[in-house]
């Protein structure tokens, strides 16, 4: 449900890619500061980082395609994000104070931050971005209030879900299926946060849709959320929700689209920590006979601090498409296989996260995917799974 981001070690204040969190925060930081580029004395703050990887696929498909459209969709080498952020943070807890952000993202995941109305059009097709590679305005708005109680408008990231664009903000390289398939990455509108209580937080807001400034169908859609942490962090619950008509898979026809996360985090010792997410969609008028149609899981995480610059991380998946409405093969990214992968899909990922240096961080893991219903997803439609193996690096500046 935010986007920041992370490392290893015990709980600490939260990171500062700059995304307003209900939900538990992921991938606590080194207590060791990242060294910055630019004086952060400064009133606006520069800040940001390179990420970059490869991804074997032991299936070695003929068309390099690692399985369903995912971040890292490619066996081949690539420059994931160079990512710019130019920030006037709110700093005081009362009074009134005036801030922003904009963000820039160029690379191979520029996909997963684009919007219908900016980098594509009113129907979702490109305006600009044509290529593996691409830029993408993943957040601009203004905010007014203070640490206690602040409204922000323009275009943010969303609450809802447990994993983000940032590549900081991710233990994986890898995204999860209820990531890339199951919800909005971006939203245009409003948003309103109040921190009732070191303890307590709510957020609420109005937005145009999924990914959108200007769609076929402008249409306000709610977003809010509540989190709740005990003193001692030993618990963290949230849950958020989105409703508001969306664009179905059959051409001209809009439903009522809603989706939920909740989210528990338990930390039973300094060094150890869990993470269960569980998430619901529904869309009226969204499956191909023309009735609702539903998307949900079940997320865990399992991290734990081997040392001060090693985490070890555990994910595994469920992920079921009931009616293979968001799984497919994206053939506008060049992937041959693509069509309707009904049925239930499976993860599981182990990795570690290696920090040397507060500013440097390696990301090796090994990913085993498998499906069971419609179709063959993996190795070019040829098998029901696949192995990846990554490794990632991202250079904070």
């Amino acid at each position: 449900m935010w986007a920041d981001n992370g490392a290893v070690s015990a709980p600490t204040a939260p990171p500062d890619t700059g995304v307003q969190l209900l939900y538990p925060q992921r991938v606590p930081p080194l207590e060791r500061k990242v060294k910055r580029l630019f004086p952060e004395s400064l009133p606006i703050s520069l800040r940001g980082w390179v990420s970059g990887g490869y991804v074997f696929n032991t299936s070695t498909p003929g068309s390099n395609f690692n399985g369903p459209y995912n971040e890292v969709d490619r066996d081949r080498p690539q420059i994931n994000q160079i990512y710019f952020i130019a920030e006037r943070a709110l700093s005081a807890t009362k009074g009134i104070n005036l801030g922003g952000r904009f963000d820039v993202l160029y690379g191979n995941d520029f996909f997963l931050a684009q919007s219908n109305g900016l980098e594509r059009n009113e129907a979702a097709f490109p305006k600009w971005n044509h290529e593996i590679q691409g830029v993408a305005l993943p957040q601009m708005y203004a905010e007014i209030g203070n640490k206690t109680f602040s409204v922000k408008a323009g275009h943010f990231y969303t609450i809802i879900g447990y994993e983000g664009v940032p590549a900081p903000s991710n233990f994986f390289y890898s995204k999860s299926y209820s990531y890339q398939f199951a919800g909005p990455f971006t939203h245009w509108g409003g948003l309103a946060t109040a921190n009732i209580s070191p303890q307590i937080t709510f957020q609420a807001g109005v937005v145009n849709g999924w990914d959108a400034l200007d769609r076929q169908h402008d249409k306000p859609t709610f977003i809010g959320g509540a989190k709740y942490e005990t003193d001692d962090k030993f618990f963290t619950g949230s849950l958020a929700v989105i409703t508001g008509e969306e664009r179905t898979t059959i051409p001209g026809v809009f439903g009522n689209r809603t989706r939920y996360s909740a989210l528990i985090t338990l930390r039973p010792m300094e060094k150890l920590e869990y993470t269960f997410h569980q998430h619901f969609s529904s869309q009226a008028n969204g499956s191909p006979n023309g009735g609702a149609a539903t998307w949900y899981g079940v997320d865990q995480y399992l991290y734990y601090a081997l040392h001060k610059t090693i985490k070890g991380g555990f994910r595994f998946e469920w992920f079921r498409d009931h009616d293979g409405i968001r799984v497919s093969g994206a053939p506008d990214r060049g992937n041959p296989n693509f069509g309707r992968f009904a049925g239930d899909f499976f993860s599981v990922t182990g990795g570690v996260n290696y920090t040397p240096h507060p500013n440097i961080t390696f990301r090796p893991e090994v990913r085993y995917d498998w499906s069971s219903g419609d179709g063959r997803p993996y190795n070019d439609g040829n098998s029901n799974s696949q192995v990846l193996v990554g490794i990632n690096a991202y250079v904070q500046f």
